[in-house]
């Protein structure tokens, strides 16, 4: 079954908090994906959406 938008952002943004170290390059804690601003959030679901669009033409 096809993710969400919603869920592809999330799971973007786990997966690059993940590879930080959950730390910004401040060294602070990064919030949770529900903690994050709606703005934040909203970004990271375009990003999401713009990485599905790609890969559907093909990478380019």
């Amino acid at each position: 079954m096809a993710k969400s938008p919603g869920e592809l952002g999330r799971i973007n943004y786990e997966a690059y908090s993940e590879s930080v170290g959950h730390r910004s390059v401040h060294g602070e804690q990064l919030p949770e994906w529900p903690d994050l601003a709606d703005h934040v959030r909203t970004a990271w679901v375009s990003a999401a959406c713009a990485v599905v669009t790609a890969a559907g033409e093909g990478g380019e």
